[in-house]
């Protein structure tokens, strides 16, 4: 019997997406029931090549769930095709948890995908996206507010993950369904407007083909050009990285700003480092809008354990990490030394004797032991903390406002640190400034000697 010609060009599809002979690969297929995976099971049962069958019942649709399952494992069964089988409490899941649906139900089914691969020793995972699902999935981004990556939509493969239908359109499809008499389920809830990919299919994607009846074909003879434009983008951003980024650690690096306003393409640019961060295009322009000049020095945005700062010539990003291993407040001795941060220590001295030379100033101070509490501590600057700096009359000051006042700029006002005493009253301000509530008088009897040392 001769092939259809959808089953000889599936072959030459999946030929292009996978190195050697087909023959010596096993394929596991993610198979709903639906129309789209229905047609990919019956193309790979017609080419003879190893394949399985994999199923999550999601419980979203109460008895026409299971239906699916059955429908799935009865197929597989009747063909004599080893088929794998997951269900899940969604809608428990969800009450307890919360979250999106869709974006929960696909990481499910990707997670339980690879984890059956890997188990089964399976050379890669087929799903049935279709050339018709990929250009959805293109305006849906463009809509989303997606930049240049966002028209490249559904990749054809991804890791272990094949797309051997993406090229074919959904009629091809329908068509070989009705030429091979293939029976199918049908998701109810495909034709909820609700989900937005339902609208863009339902009612979007057929307005945009009554003022392009060649709409698909117009957008996949486009990707071309549009991989194309990517690839230069990517030479772009490689080449401003050298100029305008400057990495400060694993997890900091500075951007500058003036050689960024001078670039042919600031957005891109920022979007392509941020991006994989997990800003959104949203995020993006806010940032974009924060390198301005009317924009404060000293502004911060915030993602997740990410912050950006805007300093006066850069842009600065930290990811903090904290680690258990590293406390956020350093206990010192009462006598010796101690290394608080990477370069950085304090030698404390106890002594009953005052020095007749006071030599004390920034990196090193005198305190009154019967002003203090024991334990002491080193810690990070807080917003709030304040202390009453030594020679100002007992006045009380603001950290941060000191900080201001010193002209500090913002990356150097995150490496200020406090000695703290047990009331977490502060004795000193590192290397910057003594509270004057601990300072030795007349009536001192017995003092701690604090040296700053930055090695």
């Amino acid at each position: 019997m001769r092939k259809l010609p959808l089953e000889s060009s599936f072959l030459d599809s999946l030929k292009s997406l996978v190195r050697g002979d087909l023959s010596k690969k096993s394929f596991l297929l993610g198979v709903s029931g639906g129309s789209d995976s229905m047609c990919l099971a019956n193309l790979f049962l017609k080419s003879g090549l190893k394949f399985g069958v994999i199923h999550i019942n999601y419980s979203l649709r109460g008895s026409e769930s299971d239906e699916d399952m059955n429908f799935v494992t009865t197929w597989a069964k009747n063909h004599d095709i080893e088929c794998f089988v997951k269900v899940i409490d969604t809608p428990f899941i969800l009450s307890n948890q919360g979250g999106n649906v869709q974006q929960m139900a696909r990481d499910f089914r990707y997670t339980f995908f690879e984890e059956t691969r890997l188990k089964c020793h399976f050379d890669f995972i087929c799903t049935a996206h279709h050339a018709s699902d990929w250009l959805e999935t293109v305006i849906f981004n463009v809509l989303r507010g997606g930049f240049l990556h966002a028209l490249i939509g559904i990749p054809a493969i991804n890791g272990a993950i094949l797309r051997p239908l993406l090229s074919f359109p959904k009629k091809e499809v329908n068509d070989y369904l009705i030429q091979n008499d293939i029976s199918f389920r049908t998701d109810s809830s495909n034709n909820k407007l609700l989900y937005h990919r339902n609208l863009i299919r339902h009612e979007i994607m057929p307005a945009l083909n009554k003022i392009n009846p060649s709409l698909l074909s117009t957008f996949l003879k486009n990707k071309r050009v549009w991989s194309e434009l990517i690839l230069i983008k990517n030479e772009f951003v490689a080449r401003e990285s050298k100029k305008l980024v400057t990495h400060l650690s694993a997890n900091e690096f500075l951007i500058d700003i003036d050689g960024l306003n001078a670039s042919l393409a600031p957005v891109t640019f920022i979007y392509e480092i941020l991006s994989p961060l997990g800003f959104t295009s949203k995020m993006i322009y806010e940032i974009v809008e924060m390198k301005e000049k009317s924009m404060s020095i000293g502004s911060i945005f915030i993602l997740n354990d990410i912050k950006i700062i805007k300093l006066e010539k850069h842009l600065r990003l930290i990811r903090e990490i904290e680690s258990p291993l590293v406390p956020k407040e350093i206990e010192i001795p009462q006598n010796g030394n101690v290394e608080y941060a990477k370069d950085r220590s304090i030698s404390i001295k106890n002594s009953s004797k005052i020095p007749e030379n006071l030599n004390q100033g920034t990196e090193k101070i005198f305190v009154d032991v019967k002003k203090i509490i024991f334990p002491l501590y080193v810690r990070k600057w807080r917003f709030g903390d304040f202390f009453y700096p030594i020679n100002m009359n007992n006045q009380r000051k603001k950290i941060q406002d000191y900080l201001t006042d010193k002209k500090i700029d913002k990356l150097k006002k995150e490496e200020v640190y406090l000695l703290v005493d047990a009331n977490n009253q502060i004795i000193w301000v590192i290397g910057l400034r003594q509270d004057n509530r601990c300072k030795i008088d007349s009536n001192t009897e017995h003092i701690l000697i604090f040296e700053h040392k930055i090695n």
